[in-house]
């Protein structure tokens, strides 16, 4: 039996100095990772187009993507001559992930983007690329760059709720989803994809779908289950609540769950937030739904790959971007500790995968 064709991101936000990050992205290249992410949350970390630019020069072949800008802190000009500009340094492998906005907005007291505003503001920054006219606060443009060569922008949506996720199979070429984990929740990941491109007559070729997901190694799932959920609930009070599977009794307790996660410093400062979390919810008695939502790739290098050929033999679920969960203080791990995640994932997880 043919092995299927498994493709692995990590997501490393680039807090700490430059040549520490570019060691990063290089490790990934060189272990075969299939996308690097660039973070931008400009009240937390470096600035995203400086980032991306630094990890494209300091890179080969590998395919980078902003881990996600947001439509609310640039203007689509902006953002489209952000892009050309990067593919006019490496053309073809840069692509834009966007979300409605995470820490780069509620660290500076605003609101997450509405779904149409996600919609036409992928739409314009899209067709600024092609060299089309669009209109913007009632107002009509196109871009005015000198030597531009048109191209089509690649567009990762981030979701985390159904109306997003539409609106990526409407106007994008792929998803990075965090809906949950269960089969009903996958398959109504690949429902409402499927209805949405469809609805925009988009059947024809590919849309890709990556799977968001916390791993955690550990001696054993015991112990890794024990610092961490395996995913992050915050998705599930992000904007509403409706439409995300939460039983009635359950949303209360989830909105205290996650009280304090537009605090910069509870989340990416507090030591053992992870950790903090699983007792929380074990607390407030959802520990155990979080975890039948959970891809639940914790444990040894051996229990990671056991489950992920578990879910790829039930729904096919084989591009993953899985985010680094640390011992301590997200901000004070070491280069090493990310680096020993890289080497575990690409020559301890990737061989045993089926």
């Amino acid at each position: 039996m043919a092995k299927r064709n498994w493709r692995f991101s990590i997501m490393f936000a680039q807090g700490q100095h430059y040549g520490k990050s570019v060691e990063l992205w290089q490790a990934c290249e060189n272990a075969g990772m299939s996308l690097v992410g660039v973070a931008d949350s400009p009240n937390l970390l470096r600035e995203v187009y400086v980032s991306t630019t630094l990890c494209i020069l300091n890179t080969k072949k590998v395919p980078v993507i902003t881990y996600v800008t947001n439509p609310v802190t640039r203007h689509p000009s902006v953002t489209a001559c952000g892009f050309m500009s990067l593919n006019e340094l490496s053309p073809g492998r840069i692509g834009m992930g966007i979300g409605s906005g995470d820490s780069a907005l509620w660290s500076i007291g605003k609101k997450g983007a509405k779904v149409q505003l996600m919609h036409d503001y992928i739409v314009a920054v899209k067709r600024l690329l092609r060299g089309e006219k669009v209109k913007w606060d009632d107002y009509e443009f196109k871009a005015e760059w000198s030597f531009f060569q048109p191209f089509e922008l690649p567009v990762y949506v981030a979701c985390s709720g159904p109306r997003i996720l539409r609106v990526a199979a409407e106007t994008s070429e792929a998803a990075i989803v965090t809906m949950g984990f269960s089969d009903d929740d996958i398959n109504d990941v690949k429902s409402i994809v499927d209805e949405g491109r469809r609805a925009a007559g988009r059947t024809a070729g590919k849309f890709d779908i990556w799977w968001q997901a916390h791993v955690t190694f550990d001696d054993s799932y015991e112990a890794a289950a024990a610092r961490s959920i395996g995913w992050s609930p915050s998705w599930l009070t992000m904007g509403s609540l409706e439409g995300k599977g939460i039983p009635d009794q359950y949303k209360a307790k989830l909105l205290e769950l996650n009280a304090d996660t537009h605090n910069l410093q509870a989340v990416y400062r507090t030591k053992n937030r992870e950790q903090i979390i699983v007792e929380r919810a074990k607390a407030l008695g959802i520990y155990d739904w979080l975890m039948s939502r959970s891809p639940r790739l914790l444990g040894t290098p051996k229990d990671v790959a056991k489950r992920l050929n578990e879910l790829a033999d039930r729904h096919g679920t084989t591009d993953w971007l899985f985010f680094a969960s640390g011992r301590g203080e997200r901000a004070a791990a070491t280069n090493q500790e990310r680096l020993d995640l890289i080497n575990k994932l690409a020559y301890e997880v990737a061989p045993l995968l089926t």
